[in-house]
């Protein structure tokens, strides 16, 4: 019988001025965490930073994640959207 593996992860979406060192403080908010950051893409148009993380995480730290990035958010004035899913594999 086969089993079925459940694959928890954040979608981590910024939009910011572009200016230096948004991922880096992105990067050092996710730090504390036991988390692998899966992938990470970037848009820059006409002074705009869209910064787009992916990142496989245990379901216990979601609470304690999505607090640090909105404060992480409110304290930059960084827009920041998270979107958590729960996919399975075979």
């Amino acid at each position: 019988m086969a089993t079925r593996q459940c694959d928890f992860t954040a979608l981590i979406l910024l939009s910011a001025a572009d200016q230096p060192g948004v991922e880096d403080s992105l990067r050092a908010v996710l730090e504390p965490f036991t988390l692998e950051i899966r992938e990470v893409q970037k848009i820059a148009l006409r002074g705009r930073l869209i910064l787009g993380f992916l990142i496989a995480c245990d379901p216990a730290h979601v609470l304690a994640i999505e607090e640090d990035i909105n404060a992480f958010s409110l304290a930059s004035g960084i827009d920041v959207a998270i979107d958590f899913s729960e996919e399975n594999e075979k």
